[in-house]
């Protein structure tokens, strides 16, 4: 069965799967080395205090996120939990609107309206449990100018 050209509703396909680890250079010589993914250069993201290594299998984005500091949420979650999934990223249309269908459809939020993501995105994330477990956050990508 293959997907269709475009989803319907809100989402319109995943946007990246979030990976949390304790060194971006360690995890560099696995994704980048070992399995061959192409990857960009670090980004550090204020919002959140981390640092961001995306990297390509095919079509597809992964995001190595490192804490950047103690006070990161990310530094709470790595201590908790150790490395590992994050989150999944849906790419929407726009951000604000899709915060309020989900509010709309009675989806707890962490996020009650865009803020500032990686690479010029704006972000919001879905409570894990509207969403049986899993962080989910919703991406728009920077519009063309």
């Amino acid at each position: 069965m293959s997907a269709p050209s475009k989803l319907t509703g809100i989402v319109t396909g995943l946007h990246h799967v979030a990976i949390v680890v304790e060194s971006i250079e360690k995890s560099r010589k696995v994704y980048q080395g070992a399995f061959g993914m192409p990857g960009s250069e670090v980004e550090f993201v204020p919002d959140q205090k981390v640092n961001v290594l995306v990297v390509h299998a095919g079509t597809q984005r992964l995001e190595l996120v490192e804490p950047a500091s103690e006070d990161s949420p990310v530094t709470g979650f790595l201590k908790k939990r150790g490395p590992g999934l994050h989150h999944l990223a849906y790419r929407v249309e726009d951000c604000a609107r899709a915060i309020a269908a989900c509010k709309s459809a009675g989806l707890r939020m962490i996020d009650e309206a865009p803020r500032p993501g990686a690479h010029h995105c704006k972000i919001a994330f879905v409570h894990p449990s509207a969403t049986g477990g899993v962080l989910s956050e919703l991406v728009e990508e920077p519009k063309a100018h």
